[in-house]
């Protein structure tokens, strides 16, 4: 079965982002991090596993950056044993089609998303972590697992997980928005981190699927909120002020924007060195490079808070001065988790449920974001359409696995392997007396899911935001 990893050994990468420089099409070469593969097709490695046929998957921020080899590796998260090895496409929907003996939640025929990253609960390490206690799985603490790990990837025909890693989807979600769910709860996720109050002034750091979707909720969750976007292209402009943005702030005249919208004085230093005497209440900075974190501590007002969503993998020199002259709130956002909601009721939920509760009573709207599909084998444009969003005008593509055959070859470099062994015949499968397509096999990944949210624009060296 066709499936894909990305390979982040130091050396793949920095040889990948000296040629891509000049050729493009180094991103797709034998030497470059992502490998597309056809491998056997392996049986459930434990009795609490699910197999899942994977429908539609997302390409994310934190996905290009990867890909695209726009990365350091002298940042602390390349310093962890799997980050040199990652499974990409943790936006993914599919159908369960095989479920282990001691499965209790899921049955053969459900349609499920990826929720959590692999974690204590997943792996059943006892005992769990702090961060798995109390449901920030995304925090996971556990730094390698025994026993088997995660098989195949959204960017897969096929995923191998617990069944704690899986959201059972209602029949209220379609697959087009269930495959927006991990961005809107990411949104979501950050939002909670710092809810606007009623007549505060939110800025929203980048227009893509994250920045977008931050829109959405924050009309349904602060209504009375002053919401400014910063968006690049006129494209973005227009979804932006469809979903519900009061200005809009452009980057070629950012600080002239932003000290009109929010009333503030725009104060002048040495060239180049220029801050606002007041600014927003709260900014959520979906991009995460070092132009948009410089520019959004000297956009906040005292007391304010700045909320990092997106990330870039690359160190920063940048001034800090702001955090402590104006007393700022630097607050970091990763992945999604449980959320304590309603705010101080302590009752705890999953981020997923909530935004599909959003979905069914009407407040969130997750369809008209998925702009290209593209069957599997179609990988290099798909990334190429979501990467160079000034020609594409993409905001959210995805892999469509219904309109990829099963026999198709992906990439030519790679070579078929030899028919697999039958599932292993204590777990319930759908597949039972149907001829499995040759081209079946899975992929064992060593680590997570990737989990980075970030970026999304088409400059590898500043990517804008997911």
């Amino acid at each position: 079965m066709w499936t894909s990893t990305l390979s982040l050994e130091p050396s793949r990468v920095v040889i990948t982002r000296l040629l891509g420089r000049v050729w493009r099409g180094a991103y797709f070469t034998s030497f470059a991090p992502l490998r597309v593969e056809n491998l056997p097709r392996q049986t459930l490695p434990a009795s609490n596993w699910v197999r899942v046929r994977n429908t539609l998957a997302g390409i994310s921020g934190s996905d290009l950056q990867l890909v695209f080899a726009n990365i350091d590796p002298r940042v602390a998260i390349a310093a962890l044993p799997e980050y040199g090895r990652i499974a990409p496409g943790r936006e993914v929907v599919g159908e369960v089609i095989e479920v282990g003996e001691d499965v209790r939640q899921l049955h053969v025929g459900d349609r499920v998303a990826l929720q959590y990253p692999f974690n204590c609960r997943a792996a059943g390490v006892h005992p769990v972590c702090r961060s798995c206690a109390s449901g920030n799985y995304a925090l996971c603490e556990q730094i390698s697992f025994p026993g088997p790990l995660p098989i195949g990837s959204g960017w897969s025909e096929e995923l191998l997980v617990p069944e704690q890693q899986l959201f059972r989807l209602p029949a209220s979600i379609d697959d087009e928005q269930a495959v927006l769910l991990e961005p809107a709860a990411v949104a979501l996720h950050a939002i909670l981190r710092r809810l606007p109050l009623p007549g505060e002034r939110v800025l929203i750091i980048g227009a893509g699927t994250v920045g977008l979707l931050t829109i959405k909720l924050l009309r349904a969750l602060a209504p009375h909120a002053e919401i400014s976007v910063q968006a690049r292209h006129t494209f973005q402009v227009e979804q932006a002020t469809r979903m519900g943005a009061d200005s809009i702030i452009y980057p070629q005249k950012r600080y002239q924007d932003a000290e009109r919208v929010t009333g503030a004085r725009l104060v002048r230093g040495l060239p180049g060195n220029q801050v606002l005497a007041g600014g927003y209440d709260i900014i959520f900075d979906t991009v995460g490079t070092k132009r948009t974190l410089h520019d959004a501590l000297r956009w906040s007002r005292a007391s304010a808070a700045l909320v990092l969503v997106g990330n870039s993998l690359h160190p920063m020199h940048i001034d800090l001065t702001p955090i402590w002259h104006r007393e700022l709130a630097l607050l970091g956002s990763s992945a999604h988790g449980l959320e304590e909601w309603p705010a101080g009721s302590g009752t705890l939920r999953s981020t997923y449920a909530l935004v599909v509760e959003m979905v069914e009573r009407g407040e969130l709207r997750l369809d008209r974001l998925v702009t290209h599909r593209f069957a599997f084998n179609e990988y290099r444009q798909a990334l190429l359409a979501a990467m160079n969003k000034a020609e594409s005008q993409a905001i959210k593509v995805v892999f469509d696995f219904t309109r990829t055959p099963a026999s198709t070859v992906p990439n030519v470099r790679a070579a078929r392997r030899p028919a697999p062994a039958p599932a292993r015949a204590s777990a319930r499968s759908m597949d039972s007396g149907v001829t499995k397509p040759p081209s079946s096999a899975l992929l064992r990944v060593k680590g997570h899911f990737a989990d980075v949210t970030s970026v999304d624009e088409s400059d590898p060296d500043e990517t804008d935001e997911e």
